[in-house]
């Protein structure tokens, strides 16, 4: 055979073979361009707690909880706290998600009094150098003593104020020793800080915060978030931004950025705050109200 007829029978051969190759590739490359695409999801708490943004952070565990793709998620905390209930549900919802993904914590600027009460239901927890944690504790307003008179008329002595002195001060201890309790439950050996310490409501910087067992490492949203997907066993991840998710699907732009009920006015600091127990540091008052 000559060498002309041998390239051409050779020619014919690449041309019955190549294009099928081209086929397949270009099929897998349109696959995998359609494959879902697992995702880290962003949960973000960077308010004061209260109802509402406790039914916000609500709604974004549950977009994470419906959505397959999301196999880790981010909890970026940026508050000083707000009312027990609020912050116990939070936590208590973080727990729940914690069973079905990975729960990792971000602390940006503060992660103060129940905003720390939220970020130890994540595990493990980023922090900034200088990012404000801790303040473990609670206060209160007591209500006013208020007596039977002309006017007044109650069917038991409490009625109107539902405890007296002695009672409020019992709960706001109970309060407190679940806190704590909380913490080292979350933290374990990890923690650098005895009860009685932790119990002053001391606030330390990130760097602090990490030689105490209070936060586990210094670091960045991103690096979080690489810790999650690492956690869930995802390589090649999106992320998504469960906060902007659930803010588009509910409500207009314009409305999360509203005050929230009993925030700080951000120009004199004041707020207006009904009687009650609180988690939540107050800088006007320089935490020790």
């Amino acid at each position: 055979m000559s060498i002309s007829a041998f390239l051409t029978r050779v020619g014919k051969a690449l041309l019955w073979v190549i294009p099928p190759i081209l086929i397949l590739v270009a099929a897998w490359l349109v696959g995998a361009s359609l494959l879902p695409q697992p995702a880290v999801g962003i949960i973000r708490l960077n308010t004061d707690i209260w109802s509402f943004s406790a039914s916000l952070v609500q709604a974004q565990i549950e977009a994470a909880l419906a959505d397959d793709q999301i196999r880790a998620v981010v909890v970026h905390i940026n508050s000083p706290g707000g009312e027990v209930v609020a912050t116990q549900s939070i936590f208590l919802e973080l727990q729940r998600l914690r069973e079905q993904m990975p729960v990792v914590g971000s602390i940006d600027d503060m992660a103060a009094s129940g905003g720390y009460y939220v970020a130890v239901a994540a595990d493990p927890i980023y922090a900034k150098p200088s990012s404000e944690v801790g303040n473990v504790g609670v206060w209160a307003l007591i209500p006013t003593d208020l007596a039977v008179n002309d006017v007044i008329l109650t069917s038991g002595p409490f009625k109107l104020t539902g405890s007296n002195r002695d009672e409020f001060l019992r709960d706001i201890e109970g309060i407190r020793l679940e806190f704590v309790e909380t913490v080292f439950s979350q933290r374990g050996e990890r923690m650098g800080l005895s009860r009685a310490e932790l119990s002053q409501g001391l606030l330390y910087p990130g760097r602090t915060a990490v030689n105490l067992g209070l936060v586990d490492h210094i670091g960045t949203l991103s690096d979080a978030i690489e810790d999650a997907a690492e956690r869930a066993g995802i390589a090649n991840h999106r992320v998504v931004d469960l906060e902007k998710r659930v803010l588009t699907e509910m409500y207009s732009d314009s409305y999360g950025t509203e005050m929230w009920i009993a925030s700080a006015d951000p120009l004199t600091g004041e707020r207006s705050l009904p009687y009650g127990a609180y988690l939540l540091y107050d800088s006007r008052l320089r935490g020790a109200p």
